[in-house]
């Protein structure tokens, strides 16, 4: 997450660079996003996963107490979902 937290001021293409970071360390994990039933998703994009793994980030943000820096990060979810 730490490229996406850094990149997060900066402009698109850094942004973007960013996203493409954590998608290979997602998949250099072993990382697969996977429906509600617990089932990999086939085809899910770079920016899917990352997506995914960004609500979650948000999501143990706010199990903290930390709803302020849960919100920062969901208008950079919607920064990143607007990306081309």
């Amino acid at each position: 997450m730490e490229p996406l937290l850094g990149a997060s001021d900066g402009n698109d293409g850094e942004v973007l660079d960013a996203v493409n970071l954590v998608a290979e360390a997602i998949a250099a994990l072993g990382i697969t996003v996977t429906d509600t039933q617990g089932h990999p998703l086939p085809g899910v994009t770079d920016t899917v996963a990352v997506l995914a793994m960004l609500q979650q980030y948000r999501q143990q943000l706010v199990r903290r107490g930390r709803m302020e820096d849960a919100v920062g990060l969901g208008d950079l979810a919607k920064r990143i979902a607007g990306l081309k």
